[in-house]
């Protein structure tokens, strides 16, 4: 089988694409090493925000109450503390974890989905946190 010029310059793409991928996976794990070894800088920071207005005014649990403090525990390995806080920074750290983890994979070679493709498996997901942040507010 005889390759065209055509072919040769969609191989060259194709590792161009790998290679810039390759750099990002280096450049994100340096960046999680960094936001580990200033984990105590970032918990400051997380002091010094304003108390939620939302829950100072209705007494209610806005979407985002509980974000710092669920992210502060997570800096500091408390997982439990984490998701009682609040789910979210959780489930976007898993996300994110496997989105790195697929593109990784898909740097050196080959293409897996870890992910799921399915519109209705980000539809069910919000519905569950849309349930799970209005019952937070009733239980």
């Amino acid at each position: 089988m005889k390759h065209t010029n055509q072919d040769r310059i969609s191989n060259e793409r194709i590792k161009d694409s790998r290679f810039k991928y390759k750099i990002v996976t280096m450049i994100i794990p340096l960046i999680a090493i960094l936001v580990f070894w200033q984990r105590d800088q970032i918990i400051y920071i997380g002091t010094l925000l304003p108390p939620c207005q939302i829950y100072s005014i209705f007494d209610i649990y806005c979407p985002s109450c509980g974000n710092t403090r669920s992210v502060t525990a997570l800096l500091k390995g408390d997982i439990l503390s984490s998701l009682s806080y609040n789910i979210i920074p959780f489930i976007l750290l898993l996300f994110i974890i496997s989105a790195y983890t697929e593109l990784l994979i898909y740097a050196f070679g080959k293409r897996i989905h870890i992910l799921p493709r399915k519109p209705l498996f980000y539809i069910l997901g919000g519905v569950f946190v849309a349930a799970y942040l209005i019952s937070r507010n009733i239980v």
